[in-house]
């Protein structure tokens, strides 16, 4: 059985949940300054841009920013759609941990939320190995370029910041995961 440091496992899926959160809703007034202190970010947009900048880029109207995995990897000559292949694959994988999405949580296996709440259930039940492989299937994938595109739409500072830590978060968890 593989060594883990509590706090550090602990510490990892938090941030996992945190990121899965901000995808999820638009962050309130505690949670953005519970990253600013977190991250040392150093935005200074209101609350009311960063609701406005979040309902721009993660809405149904620009599909190119929906936060979907179907959207972003999917087979060469194949059309990017929701519930597409990556969704099948992911939900397979989830089930693969015994994992089924609650239905209360409304959102589709492949969104951005449901895989970043995934990878801090497999941290908290400490499957290392599955925890690596849904990196390189899945976050590794699609998330890095996602979170440039983030970068080069966002109107807002919090959402530039949060682009380039979320981008090197899960570049680095693969590096301590041992690659």
């Amino acid at each position: 059985m593989d060594f883990y440091d509590d706090y550090e496992d602990i510490e990892r899926a938090e941030i996992y949940r945190l990121f899965a959160s901000i995808f999820m809703y638009a962050p309130d007034e505690e949670a953005a300054n519970k990253l600013r202190e977190m991250f040392n970010m150093a935005f200074t947009d209101s609350l009311i841009e960063i609701t406005m900048d979040f309902a721009n880029m993660f809405s149904s109207r620009d599909r190119h920013l929906m936060p979907y995995e179907s959207l972003h990897n999917y087979p060469l000559g194949d059309t990017p759609r929701l519930w597409g292949r990556a969704a099948s694959e992911v939900g397979a994988f989830y089930s693969s941990v015994a994992i089924a999405m609650d239905e209360e949580t409304n959102l589709a296996p492949d969104h951005i939320s449901a895989e970043l709440l995934f990878m801090s259930y497999i941290i908290d039940n400490r499957f290392r190995i599955h925890q690596k492989r849904f990196l390189e299937e899945h976050l590794l994938i699609w998330v890095p370029e996602y979170c440039d595109e983030i970068y080069k739409h966002a109107s807002t500072n919090f959402y530039k910041e949060i682009a380039n830590i979320l981008k090197e978060f899960i570049l680095s968890d693969y590096e301590f995961l041992g690659n």
